[in-house]
Formats: structure tokens, C-alpha cells, sequence
């Protein structure tokens, strides 16, 4: 008895440490637009960051040198987030699974 004990436990331990891949990150068609745009204005400081709330993705896109924090945030589906059916203080107290999806490249010749 000992020994199914044993072999049950080391089958689970096995397929608890089993080396998962995980999911591929996918750019939504209607932000790579968006990216296209910021990297066509030169953009510097500028990033993309999904988080999860809710249980739903929303997409965070944020350049250092704008005057607001929450400018650009969208739903999934690209929808942007009207602050007055969400609410923005539970929002950013609640958001999770940050995930930075792009920043603008290094301009190799800006560098000394």
C-alpha cells in the first residue's frame, strides 16, 4: 500500500513541475495601429501595458510627457474606458497581472 502511496505521489509531483510554455502575448489588430502612430511621431517614453480587471484585458497606453495619467486606457476590444460607468479608484486599486506588451525602441543615434 505504501508503494501506490508513493507512485501516486511522485506522478503528481511529475506533472506538478511539468515545464509549461506560457501563452503568447497577441498585440489586438486595433493597437497595432495605435503603435504605428506613436512610433511614426517619434515617441519617446511611450509603453503599452495590459492589465487584467474584472477578469477582462484592458490596455494601458501611457507617454511620459502627457499631462494625465489615464488618458488612453481601453476595454479588450478596443473600446476606450468611460470613467463614469467604471470606477477609476477601484480600477487602479484592483487591476492586476500587469504585462508590458511595447515601448517605444531606442533610437540608437540618440545615444552618446
Amino acid at each position: 500500500m505504501r508503494k501506490l502511496y508513493f507512485i501516486v505521489l511522485l506522478l503528481l509531483a511529475f506533472i506538478a513541475c511539468e515545464d509549461r510554455e506560457p501563452d503568447p502575448v497577441v498585440i489586438p489588430v486595433w493597437l497595432e495601429a495605435r503603435i504605428s502612430e506613436l512610433e511614426d511621431s517619434g515617441c519617446v517614453g511611450c509603453n503599452i501595458r495590459r492589465y487584467t480587471y474584472k477578469e477582462e484585458y484592458f490596455y494601458h497606453v501611457y507617454c511620459n510627457y502627457w499631462s494625465c495619467i489615464d488618458c488612453e486606457i481601453y476595454h479588450y476590444d478596443g473600446e476606450p474606458v468611460d470613467w463614469e460607468y467604471t470606477d477609476r479608484a477601484d480600477f487602479w486599486a484592483n487591476k492586476n497581472r500587469t504585462l508590458l506588451l511595447w515601448e517605444c525602441p531606442v533610437d540608437s543615434t540618440s545615444q552618446p
